[in-house]
């Protein structure tokens, strides 16, 4: 039997059992206009969790609100939790024109630059376990084909 959980309740079994569980966290925003791509949410999973016939809190986290602004950052995504377990990540927003992307569960990436500029903009790095650090920006040769903008980390593997 699978349940599955797309906004935020409470997990009652109806009696003891034992249950593997696997908790994704909501991705990262990305900007416009030569942004880094939002990461993805953390990702684990835990195997054999002895469940008793009692209520769960189950939270999932959002994804980040993305932006059109040059100057207002996107956020990260939010984080995800099944009753004490260990908390799960959200995504790290991506990276403005010339700024590093957000650490998240997936960091965000590294947002691109303006025309004429020849530089690297970091991306974000990840939860350890969790996900992937985004890919970094960069812009070179005076040419608006010179620059991209760094994609945003993929999601972990589970530790299943």
């Amino acid at each position: 039997t699978y349940h599955v959980f797309r906004s935020s309740g409470t997990f009652t079994p109806s009696q003891s059992l034992s249950a593997d569980i696997l908790v994704v966290a909501g991705g990262g925003g990305a900007p416009t206009h030569q942004g880094g791509g939002g990461g993805a949410g953390g990702l684990l999973g835990f195997t054999g969790q002895s469940l008793s016939a009692t209520g769960y809190t189950v939270t999932v986290g959002a994804g980040g609100a993305g932006t059109t602004s040059d100057s207002v950052p996107s956020s990260n995504g939010s984080d995800s939790q099944f009753g004490a377990l260990t908390l799960v990540k959200g995504g790290g927003g991506g990276g403005l024109i010339g700024t590093a992307g957000l650490t998240g569960g997936s960091g965000g990436g590294g947002g691109g630059f303006n025309t004429g500029v020849t530089s690297t903009s970091a991306c974000g790095s990840a939860t350890s376990g969790q996900g992937y650090a985004g890919g970094s920006g960069t812009g070179s040769d005076g040419s608006i084909t010179g620059w991209r903008a760094g994609g945003g980390g993929e999601i972990g593997r589970a530790h299943v």
